[in-house]
């Protein structure tokens, strides 16, 4: 089965393409990033704008993927030393106060 999934394209990476209607799959070819990628992203912008006449391929949408693992690695470590510091408060024995 052909993709036929298309949007147009306005952009200046691919000068040949600009101001057409391009298939997504042959964008993302020529792009060289994931068919899936950029075909959620446009859905993404379909689902914004509520209409198909106004969403369009830019540059910005032919970018790779976004990395996140710095955020999410930082996150994990905040968590780990976190759990040292309550595990070792936890393990301190319990004083009573005596007057």
């Amino acid at each position: 089965m052909k993709a036929s999934l298309s949007y147009p394209y306005v952009g200046t990476r691919f000068q040949s393409l600009c101001d057409t209607v391009v298939v997504v799959k042959d964008i993302a070819e020529l792009a060289n990033i994931p068919y899936d990628l950029l075909k959620n992203r446009m859905g993404m912008k379909r689902n914004r704008a509520n209409s198909l006449l106004s969403v369009f391929i830019t540059d910005s949408d032919l970018q790779p993927r976004r990395n996140s693992s710095t955020k999410r690695a930082s996150r994990k470590a905040e968590i780990a030393s976190h759990q040292a510091w309550v595990q070792e408060w936890l393990s301190k024995p319990i004083v009573k106060n005596q007057q």
